[in-house]
């Protein structure tokens, strides 16, 4: 659980650097959660959430959303997902 939350968490917190759409990547293990929010703010973007919840499921990608605003995208693989 700790290496996958390493291979997931490093490349999201990269991505949050120059996305500012993240507005945070936290977790514990392998259940990560990225927070979305509205460009230059802290709003949270439950729009935004659904639209990559919604590409995620077109790829193949199983993700869920949560959130008291429905902005938080939230990841669990299998514990035996390759790298």
């Amino acid at each position: 659980a700790r290496q996958i939350e390493r291979l997931v968490t490093e490349p999201l917190l990269r991505l949050q650097a120059c996305d500012d759409r993240i507005g945070d990547v936290r977790g514990r293990g392998a259940m990560i959660a990225i927070e979305l929010v509205k460009s230059g703010t802290s709003d949270p973007d439950p729009q935004l959430t659904l639209q990559l919840a919604t590409a995620a499921h077109a790829a193949g990608g199983i993700v869920l959303t949560c959130g008291m605003f429905g902005n938080i995208i939230r990841l669990l693989p299998p514990l035996a997902i390759s790298d």
